[in-house]
């Protein structure tokens, strides 16, 4: 393999997992594990990849971050349909969010999203 092959690949792997604008959700277990607490939203930052974030929440880690949306998937949406698309996959019953701690998500959202 030459230097701009192995280049190439590492650049590509880079723009692959790159979380640059990702739209990204923090989270902990409850204490029975049973649900999840919500704890915020954040974008991911420009040098961060799913690589970092397995480094810095590892399995056992009480927080936890997930990937919600890649920045490309929002890119031709407009504000109202980003808030839009952002609450569905929120309020997705596969996030098993604990509701004796449940959040306002249209109000994080609106003041996530501008």
């Amino acid at each position: 393999m030459d230097n701009n092959m192995i280049k190439d690949n590492l650049a590509s792997n880079y723009k692959e997992n790159s979380m640059v604008k990702a739209i990204l959700v923090r989270w902990k277990w409850n204490e029975e594990h049973t649900g999840r607490k919500f704890l915020g939203l954040r974008y991911g930052g420009s040098a961060e990849t799913q690589y970092d974030l397995n480094v810095r929440y590892p399995i056992g880690s009480n927080e936890k971050i997930t990937l919600l949306l890649h920045a490309d998937q929002l890119a031709n949406l407009s504000t109202e349909e980003k808030k839009d698309k952002i609450m569905s996959l929120l309020v997705d019953h596969v996030w098993k969010w604990d509701l004796k701690n449940s959040r306002d998500f249209q109000t994080i959202v609106s003041k996530f999203v501008k």
